[in-house]
């Protein structure tokens, strides 16, 4: 009973707190800050979505996540791509748009 269970990533290598994983759908990296185990299987919380993942879907990888970029828009950036995109919707014809949608 008091048997430790290994916990392996989807290659088979051995996964521990601390370890550098990639979530092998969205190519989501982040490192494992807690391991639990219920009647679905061997979880994995991830630091950077703070979500469990399956450890079978996770994957050991060297690659650190990196800290979010902060991007700062100014408001005049934003009146140009809104003007930008009108004007190019206001381009498009009727039969492009038709053609686009599958109307006929």
């Amino acid at each position: 009973m008091g048997e430790k269970v290994s916990t392996v990533d989807v290659n088979g290598a051995p996964i521990t707190i601390g370890s550098n994983v990639r979530y092998i759908n969205t190519d989501t990296i982040g490192e494992i800050s807690d391991i639990k185990t219920d009647d679905e299987g061997t979880w994995a919380l991830l630091n950077t979505t703070e979500l469990y993942y399956r450890v079978d879907t996770l994957q050991i990888t060297d690659k650190k996540a990196s800290a979010g970029k902060q991007y700062a828009v100014s408001e005049e950036d934003v009146k140009e791509r809104i003007k930008e995109q009108a004007e190019a919707a206001q381009s498009c014809t009727l039969e492009e748009v038709f053609q686009a949608t599958g109307g006929g």
